[in-house]
């Protein structure tokens, strides 16, 4: 499960309502697993996914990995595997990650 991506059920902080969107799975635990958001709008900076970064699957457009963005969803609401990053990306998406929330050694 870890590195694959997925369409899952994010919902607004006021819980309200949600919208499909595509998600990173960084790391299991248990029943629920820790994710990134992707999305389509490459004009950030941050890590670039591409189709010839995948291990399997494909993705529809270049997709942005929003780090250190992350949430703890429960494995039920991922409904679609789209795609599996390659492991050369998965640990560049981790050292960002760490970097970003303070946790990467100097």
């Amino acid at each position: 499960m870890v590195g694959n991506i997925y369409l899952a059920k994010i919902y607004f902080t006021d819980l309200s309502e949600y919208k499909i969107r595509p998600i990173l799975v960084i790391k299991e635990l248990d029943e629920d697993c820790i994710c990134l958001q992707l999305t389509s709008q490459i004009n950030f900076s941050g890590i670039i996914i591409k189709n010839q970064d995948l291990s399997q699957g494909k993705l529809e457009k270049d997709s942005l990995v929003v780090v250190p963005k992350n949430f703890t969803l429960h494995k039920s609401i991922l409904f679609k595997h789209l795609a599996s990053v390659n492991k050369e990306l998965l640990l560049k998406i981790y050292r960002k990650f760490c970097e970003e929330i303070g946790c990467a050694s100097k």
